[in-house]
């Protein structure tokens, strides 16, 4: 089977997980976006993807390793799931733009 259905999960305080969502697709492109704000809401949402066919699912980098893991053990690794990371360089940049807020 071809990869054609993708989830990507986001993380923040402000997202509400039955309010932000969104879709993108195209001829043998398919992704599902949800928005969370916690990772007890992104298990949610992966199971939910998961029994809408999604055949692998990126978390954002607010998401930590053991965050997947909990996600992954929540529907029983049925799919690949990753986490996007930054290099320690891009992490500091990122720092000093959030200590400028």
């Amino acid at each position: 089977m071809a990869l054609e259905r993708y989830g990507y999960i986001v993380k923040s305080p402000s997202l509400e997980m039955f309010k932000h969502h969104a879709r993108i697709q195209s001829e043998g492109f398919d992704m599902s976006i949800a928005g969370v704000s916690s990772v007890t809401e992104a298990q949610a949402v992966a199971q939910e993807m998961i029994t809408k066919g999604i055949q692998l699912i990126e978390l954002c980098g607010g998401f930590m390793p053991e965050d997947a893991q909990s996600i992954r053990d929540a529907i029983n690794d049925h799919i690949p799931v990753g986490v996007v990371q930054y290099t320690p360089e891009e992490r500091s940049r990122l720092a000093a733009e959030l200590s400028k807020e």
